[in-house]
């Protein structure tokens, strides 16, 4: 595997596609982004005179004296309304974010796929976002729903030596079963991340169902388990360098919106803030288009090996 092509080849996709931008940052790239959080400052206020100071809390004592505590209390019925409200708002949140992001991967791999057949236009990857984006959800839920398994195989004995009484034979078993889940965490998010990334490209590439692009894509993997890997740790490298670079070309921005909040000049931290705001989105569109393009080569050179 040519990792210098393979590189150089997945930043012509994302560099000259741009619509790939937007179905990236759609997909995930808004996880690259930071923001700058203003409340950490302190803000100082002159201090009033005492004559005023005191005015003020004697008019505050008069109001409150006059307002009835039961009159402002809020029922048990309104509390619960507003919590259901909320509850709900955030569920329909999630569900949109949900149907988002997969419909945004799933336009972004198919747009990428078929590059040679057609140029990725948003119609087009729209269209097959809609047609795949269910099956996205379906493979990351599948896969999520496995990894719960393990930890619930791994907590279940020691609930039950718990209830039995036996504390130092728990103890022992939490600290091995700790040593084995965090080395298993390191196994499952490289494997899992290699079967989700070729499962994606199958079920559009190939057609299939769930968990059969789940089967293909691990007996792929266990096939070229070392080239996998390999390609696995050099995205790793990539992440890495590219949240390095991001980090360098963002700090003079920093800057300069530290210094405007220290000085208080809000309306041009603002101004400052927008292009910032653009520059780190765009960034992230980039970024995951240009890793959609980087895993698509890398499926179709194992295709290409097997005859696909």
């Amino acid at each position: 595997m040519d990792f210098s092509a393979l590189i150089k080849k997945s930043f012509v996709i994302a560099w000259h596609n741009r619509v790939l931008w937007l179905f990236g940052f759609l997909s995930g790239g808004v996880g690259t982004v930071s923001y700058i959080d203003p409340s950490g400052f302190s803000y100082s206020l002159p201090a009033p005179n005492s004559e005023s100071t005191d005015a003020g809390l004697d008019g505050v004592n008069k109001v409150l004296s006059a307002v009835d505590p039961s009159s402002t209390a809020i029922s048990s019925q309104t509390l619960l309304l507003i919590v259901l409200g909320i509850v709900a708002i955030v569920l329909v949140l999630l569900l949109i974010f949900i149907f988002v992001s997969n419909w945004a991967a799933a336009a972004l791999v198919f747009s990428i796929l078929q590059r040679d057949k057609q140029r990725p236009t948003f119609g087009a990857g729209a269209a097959a976002g809609l047609k795949y984006w269910w099956k996205f959800y379906l493979l990351t839920l599948t896969l999520g729903v496995f990894i719960l398994a393990f930890i619930f195989m791994l907590a279940f004995p020691a609930l039950l030596l718990f209830l039995t009484g036996w504390t130092p034979i728990v103890i022992v078993y939490i600290v091995v079963a700790a040593i084995v889940f965090i080395i298993a965490m390191f196994v499952i998010a490289a494997i899992g991340s290699l079967v989700i990334s070729i499962a994606q490209r199958m079920i559009v590439h190939k057609s299939v169902g769930v968990l059969e692009s789940i089967r293909l894509s691990g007996g792929l993997i266990r096939k070229y388990l070392g080239e996998s890997l390999l390609t696995y740790i050099v995205a790793i490298g990539l992440n890495f360098g590219g949240g390095f670079l991001l980090m360098i070309a963002a700090l003079p921005l920093a800057v300069i919106l530290f210094i405007l909040f220290i000085a208080k000049l809000w309306l041009a931290a603002f101004i400052v803030l927008i292009p910032a705001a653009i520059f780190l989105f765009t960034v992230g569109g980039f970024w995951s288009a240009f890793q959609a393009a980087y895993w698509t080569l890398f499926y179709e050179h194992l295709a290409n090996k097997e005859g696909w």
